[in-house]
């Protein structure tokens, strides 16, 4: 048990520093693949956020329409 948690920290180490290394080598094409990105999940977190909106408005609607009214209380 001990040393399977001893190997997954020292894979993990070992990967973060390639990760850091290869950054750096890289950095211009992450650059351009982060502009290339960021526009597209712009996009669709707004359409998702409109999508979400737009339902809570009708569920508000749809239990406003089935609370009865103060008229409909008194007639009862």
């Amino acid at each position: 048990m001990r040393m399977s948690n001893l190997l997954g920290i020292i894979i993990s180490v070992v990967v973060i520093i390639v990760g850091i290394i290869l950054l750096v080598v890289w950095w211009s094409n992450f650059v351009q693949v982060l502009m290339g990105i960021i526009p597209i999940l712009l996009v669709l977190i707004g359409a998702g956020a409109l999508i979400f909106f737009i339902s809570e408005i009708k569920s508000k609607l749809e239990m406003e329409k089935e609370k009865p009214s103060p008229e409909e209380k008194k007639a009862e």
